[in-house]
Parts: C-alpha cells; sequence; structure tokens
C-alpha cells in the first residue's frame, strides 16, 4: 500500500455529505480510508469528534483504528466513539440508566452460563439449539413474548443481566418508550461510519438507521458477506432503499494479492449475484500460478501440505531433504512460519493436518472457528505451539480480515467447499472468495477423492468452484505419495 492515497481513497475520503456506500474489495485499502475519513472529517471539516460514531464489528478492529487514528491525529481525540455495535448500544442503554432504572448496573451473559438458565425449560438436549433459534428471532428484532423464551427472558432479568443480543432489542424500545434518548443521539452524532457493512444483521441495521439523521457512511463487500447467522439479511439493499439519494465511491485496486491470485478470485466471485457492480484490479505483478493438486485421500493431501509447507520453508526439515521435497521450484524467497496460512471449510478437517505438520515436527497455532458472540471473535481455541512463529491453522471464517503471503485451501472439494448442509449456496462461493483472497503471493487449493470425516468415509469429486479458474492461471500439481517420515517428538496434542 502506498503512503498516500489513491485517487478513488481519496474520493472516499472527502465524499462527506449525505448517505455514501464506499465498496471496498479484498486488498484495497478499507481500513486505511475508514480511518483517514475520521480524520479528514476532525483536521479539515473541524467536525468536532463527539459528534462523530465510527462502528466496526470486533473489537480488534476497534483496537485497531484507535491506533491508526492515533498515527494520524496524535491520538484518539476525547469524545470520539470508536466502538462495535454491541459496545454502542451497551454503552447507550448504561447512559439511560435502562432497562433496569437510573444507576442499576447490569452485566452481559457469558455464552457457557446460558444453559443453566434453561433448567427445567428445555431438554438439555435441545438446548443448543433452542438458544441458536432464540437469536435468530432477536436478530429479526422478534421479542421473546410466550413459551420457555419468556421464561429465559424472565430469568435473565431477575439477575439483571442481557445477552448479546439483548442490546438491539432493548435500545430500540428504549429509543420507542423514550424518543427523546434517540433524538439525543440522533442530534448527538451528525457524522457515523460503519464498516464491514455487509455483515450488518438486521437488528444491528435497525439500530444504525434510528441513529442516522445527518451524514452516513457505510463501507464493506458484499462479496465478503459470510456470516449466515444474521440471517438473510442485505444490508446493502436495504440502504440503498432507504437512502435512494446515496453516493456510491469504489476501491477496486488490489495492493495485497499477486494478479494470478486476484485474476483467480475475480473468476470465481464473478459466478455469484451482485448486489452493487464489482471490480478488483491487482496492482501487484501475476506471480506464480495457483497450484492445484488433488489427492487420494485427506492423509496423503495433509502430508502433501506439510511436505510443501517445509520446502517453502527452505527445506530445512532433514526428511524433507531425504525424501526429495526440497527440491528448487520457481520460489525466490524462502518463507517463515508465521507467513504459512493453513485455511478448511470446518474446523474437524484440522485434525489430519495438525498430525501432518507435527510429525514434521513444525510449530504450528490452530484456532477454532468463529462462535456467534458479540464480536465473532470470542473463541479463538486451541492455541498451541510457543508463542512467536508457527504455522496457521484456521476456518475459512476464522481468516476472514486476515492475510498471508502463502496459502493453502484443503478439502476443495464438492460437498465440503461448498459445504452440503448450507442454506445458501451463494454464501459458500463468498466464502471461497475470501479464503482465496487472503493470500498474498501464493495460493495452493487442494482435493480428496476419499475424505474421512464425522466417523464416515465420504468420496467426492473437487469443487465446482475450482473449474471457475481459467486454465492460464492454475498448474495441476503432480502427486506422489511421500515416504513415511522418520520419527521424532511433537508438539502437545491439539484435541
Amino acid at each position: 500500500m502506498p503512503d498516500h492515497l489513491n485517487p478513488a481513497q481519496q474520493t472516499a475520503v472527502e465524499a462527506v455529505d449525505g448517505p455514501v456506500i464506499i465498496v471496498a474489495g479484498p486488498g484495497t485499502g478499507k481500513t486505511r480510508t475508514f480511518a483517514h475519513r475520521v480524520a479528514y472529517l476532525i483536521q479539515d471539516q473541524h467536525v468536532p469528534p463527539e459528534r462523530i460514531l465510527a462502528v466496526t464489528f470486533t473489537r480488534s478492529a476497534a483496537a485497531e483504528m484507535k491506533a491508526r487514528l492515533t498515527g494520524l491525529l496524535g491520538k484518539v481525540p476525547d469524545g470520539l466513539w470508536v466502538e462495535t455495535y454491541h459496545a454502542a448500544a451497551l454503552r447507550m442503554l448504561r447512559e439511560q440508566g435502562y432497562p433496569f432504572g437510573p444507576g442499576v448496573d447490569f452485566s452481559l451473559i457469558a455464552d457457557e452460563d446460558k444453559p443453566r438458565l434453561l433448567d427445567g425449560l428445555v431438554p438439555r438436549k435441545e438446548a443448543a439449539e433452542f438458544l441458536d433459534d432464540l437469536r435468530q428471532k432477536k436478530q429479526r428484532l422478534e421479542w421473546p413474548e410466550a413459551g420457555p423464551a419468556s421464561e429465559y427472558q424472565k430469568r435473565l432479568a431477575a439477575r439483571r443481566q442481557l445477552d448479546f443480543d439483548d442490546l438491539f432489542l432493548y435500545a430500540m424500545r428504549l429509543f420507542e418508550e423514550r424518543p427523546e434518548a434517540a433524538a439525543t443521539y440522533r442530534d448527538r452524532f451528525t457524522h457515523i461510519v460503519i464498516d464491514e457493512f455487509q455483515d450488518t444483521s438486521f437488528a444491528q441495521y435497525r439500530f444504525a438507521r434510528s441513529l442516522a439523521s445527518h451524514h452516513l457512511c457505510v463501507i464493506g463487500d458484499p462479496d465478503q458477506a459470510i456470516y449466515g447467522f444474521a440471517g438473510s439479511f442485505r444490508a446493502f439493499e436495504a440502504f440503498k432503499t432507504d437512502f435512494p439519494n446515496h453516493r456510491v465511491c469504489r476501491l477496486s485496486e488490489n495492493y495485497r494479492s499477486q494478479g494470478v491470485i486476484v485474476q483467480a478470485a475475480s473468476q470465481v466471485i464473478a459466478r455469484s449475484s451482485a448486489q452493487l457492480p464489482r471490480q478488483l484490479t491487482a496492482r501487484l505483478a501475476n506471480g506464480l500460478p495457483l497450484a492445484i493438486a488433488r489427492y487420494g485421500t485427506d492423509r496423503q493431501e495433509a502430508e502433501m501440505i506439510a511436505r510443501k509447507i517445509e520446502t517453502l520453508l527452505g527445506g530445512s526439515s532433514h526428511f524433507a531433504i531425504d525424501s526429495g521435497w526440497a527440491q528448487a521450484d520457481d520460489e525466490r524467497r524462502a518463507y517463515g512460519l508465521g507467513d504459512m496460512a493453513v485455511l478448511y471449510r470446518l474446523h474437524a478437517q484440522a485434525r489430519a493436518i495438525a498430525d501432518a505438520i507435527e510429525r514434521a515436527g513444525l510449530p504450528y497455532r490452530c484456532y477454532g472457528k468463529p462462535a456467534p458472540a458479540e464480536d465473532l471473535e470470542s473463541v479463538i481455541a486451541d492455541d498451541t505451539g510457543p508463542r512467536g512463529e508457527a504455522i496457521n491453522l484456521m476456518t475459512l471464517h476464522r481468516a476472514k480480515g486476515l492475510e498471508f503471503p502463502v496459502v493453502f485451501i484443503a478439502g476443495c472439494e464438492e460437498g465440503l467447499l461448498p459445504y452440503e448442509r448450507s442454506d445458501d449456496p451463494e454464501e459458500e462461493r463468498r466464502l471461497f472468495f475470501v479464503g482465496m483472497t487472503r493470500a498474498k503471493q501464493r495460493l495452493f487449493l487442494s482435493s480428496a477423492a476419499k475424505r474421512f470425516l464425522f466417523g464416515k468415509t465420504r468420496h467426492a469429486e473437487p469443487s465446482p468452484y475450482l473449474s471457475d479458474i481459467q486454465n492460464e492461471l492454475r498448474q495441476m500439481e503432480e502427486v506422489q505419495a511421500p515416504r513415511k517420515p522418520p520419527e521424532r517428538g511433537t508438539q502437545q496434542s491439539l484435541f
């Protein structure tokens, strides 16, 4: 990314009047543009910081935004709100002494404590399904008015507790019961900027819509909407309907990935319907083609991923050298452990990959799937290996917002990617697009003819997404069965 803003970014930063959509494809400088826009409002437009609400999708994104603003302004100005949706709603409820009254504090219930409140209401084996269904209803701003759901809410209230989704239910009830409270915040926040808008749920959108009366700017990429638990709500479509006089700014120059990766990812996502016109161009050289391989089994796939990682690390393993895997190829650099990410659709796929990497004697860190909590990142799970450099193993969902020089996507198979149990085939395609665009220099895509998953051996054809990539952008790798590695010490078990 250049030190200066490119013309499209500059236009997006300075488009401060009225409703604005900033469509920001992967690697186009979305976060940088967001930070510069807030700084521009304060420094150049002389908007008082307390009149700006900057909404991020996660707490870590809020922390990064504050760090960027400190770099641009010297500090985070007093009075400026940089919050997640949930944190903003919580802050308003506490300021207004709602719902339990002025001076009465309340807390947020942890996910692990929720099942205990269901004792005697639903069978224990049905608790998870009940809570998921209740969460979906609250995301649609549906109050639990009868049956076990209503009793669960009463038990929460008796403990002076709310769950995360209650924040929007109570915020909207507050604004309905006390219109002057809603007017206070509408008058206060003359400028609202919302990041990762494509992942906004119906409840979050209604909350933000109730606050917007002046200048509302939303930033995101419809092609990276991958959180189906937020429901089928399409935030950009709602915005366009509610604000027909909106302006659209597009960030289309990708500074992250080599040209081949950008072209291939664009070919995949082109098969998906678009909420907004899409365009993504690479600013970097083409680089090496995508490596696509088909293996006999998931164990062979995992072993080959481990061997390729060794090669990219410079063939430091004696096994890699002895077995002939540390061959010179088209690489012109050696990567570090932290440069490597192995992504997969389901966390259950991690076992075979972790085993293979352990047998190679390499350190790794495995991250769990995002949990449906305040910021989708409350569970980082299974943090093994030493602090410091390690190979990254994570689900495609968990990789959202990250980038790595080298990315492997394992399990590119029909029924797995796209996942056969998904209710939204287009979301599965967007998820694959997100995974592809995490890669900066190299992208490896692999599948297995046979895979042992959930206690069964499944047979599958390669993912149909692979056939969307033109032949000139990819290279089919020759598959050979690696020899059995010598015995060596392994890391502490991940599972």
